[in-house]
């Protein structure tokens, strides 16, 4: 059987999702596929504009078999962590295949890099050392070791710099770390890059991020509607009329308590909080108007972006260094929540659930775990800052959504 693995966010599920998820089926002709989908709270530190029980919904309908959670600690994590605790649920429940999208659209280049970074690892530790006790950030002092040791390299390597690339290249690298016989595949990115901002009216296919901006801009969902599939376009219809887009413009007065209301010693106890950077925090707050301000104030060139939107989630979450960080940084996955099936990924989990040591939580009431109370502690928030109606049901009480291509149950 081949099952294929999708790492995904789907905020929203666009057309360039389903170029990839037709590409994966003309290409494999997969038996089962599984999306290991982040929940409310993103790689790149952002609330996902509607819940993930509404993504779940998206990709179910795009064909997904199973959707389990990415949990909070890998989610809301640096692009290794997101990719290990990714990589090894998809490796506990069997994938034997991880389809991602990239730049490059070749694996060749992505095995040639992982070959040449552990062939020069003392030379490239020593330059990411070096730039980062410079102030550089990680992601651009791990760009600029990489140039070094490629520099005289005759192979075809792969362009980390670009973001889908890199996310891919994490990819591989945990599924050499953990052993795993899963095979990558890559699929190249079709019309647009990543964090492109253009919306071309006449292409179908347009990024997520350039979605979002549009949407969150109180721009028109119709204007945009060739680049989705239509039940996409229904569901952010509904969003628009009951509770809107969730963003970090509208958690911003939340966040903004939550700093105010805290003190120095309080914030260093915060996952991912560095000694110092507590101090630029609580002095941009305070006049801050905006959360674009706010970041745009705080932002260095050690301090990334997406690293402090990240840091901004864990305050508005409480997420402590004691509770998440060994879970990140150490932690096993040993169990996924079960978001949504079809009948197919429905069948699948009764024939492995029996052999297998990896726990699928169908019922949360009925398990517990360090890991599992971070995910509803952040859901709660969320449902709660969202506005979310449905929030009593939303957390402890929403089981699986099970889709038979009629009805949902």
């Amino acid at each position: 059987m081949i099952i294929a693995g999708i790492v995904a966010e789907y905020n929203p599920l666009h057309n360039g999702h389903l170029y990839q998820l037709d590409t994966l089926r003309k290409q494999l002709n997969p038996d089962v596929t599984i999306a290991v989908m982040s929940g409310n709270f993103l790689q790149r530190g952002e609330p996902s504009l509607v819940s993930k029980w509404i993504r779940t919904r998206m990709a179910l309908e795009a064909g997904i078999d199973l959707v389990l959670e990415l949990p909070y600690v890998f989610a809301v994590g640096k692009a290794d962590v997101f990719a290990r605790g990714a990589v090894t649920i998809l490796d506990r429940i069997g994938a034997n295949r991880l389809i991602f999208g990239s730049e490059c659209g070749r694996i060749e280049p992505f095995y040639n890099s992982l070959s040449l970074i552990h062939e020069n690892k003392p030379i490239y530790n020593a330059h990411l050392i070096e730039a980062m006790a410079q102030g550089v950030s990680y992601p651009n002092a791990h760009a600029a070791a990489y140039r070094f040791i490629a520099q005289n390299c005759k192979k075809e390597l792969v362009d980390l710099t670009q973001p889908n690339n890199n996310l891919g290249f994490q990819y591989v690298n945990a599924i050499d770390q953990l052993g795993s016989t899963m095979i990558p595949v890559t699929v190249r990115r079709k019309q647009t890059e990543h964090n492109d901002l253009s919306l071309d009216p006449d292409a179908s296919i347009a990024s997520a991020t350039s979605i979002r901006t549009h949407l969150l801009s109180g721009r028109p969902l119709k204007r945009i509607s060739n680049k989705l599939p239509v039940y996409t376009v229904a569901a952010l219809q509904d969003a628009e009329k009951t509770n809107g887009y969730a963003s970090w413009e509208r958690f911003f007065p939340f966040l903004k308590y939550a700093l105010l209301s805290s003190s120095k010693e309080r914030l260093l106890s915060i996952y991912e909080m560095e000694e110092g950077i507590e101090h630029r925090l609580l002095d941009c707050i305070r006049t801050a108007n905006s959360f674009h301000e706010f970041i745009s104030r705080v932002k260095t060139k050690r301090y990334t972006w997406a690293r402090l939107q990240r840091l901004c989630v864990h305050i508005l979450t409480g997420a402590s260094k004691h509770d998440a960080k060994p879970l990140a940084l150490y932690g096993d996955p040993d169990s996924a929540r079960l978001l949504g099936m079809s009948q197919k990924g429905q069948a699948y989990l009764s024939s492995i659930r029996k052999n297998s040591a990896f726990t699928i939580i169908s019922k949360i009431r009925n398990y517990r775990s360090p890991m599992l109370e971070l995910d509803i502690k952040a859901a709660q928030i969320y449902d709660y800052l969202a506005a979310n109606r449905n929030a009593t049901r939303t957390e402890t009480g929403h089981p699986p959504l099970r889709y038979d291509q009629k009805n949902y149950e």
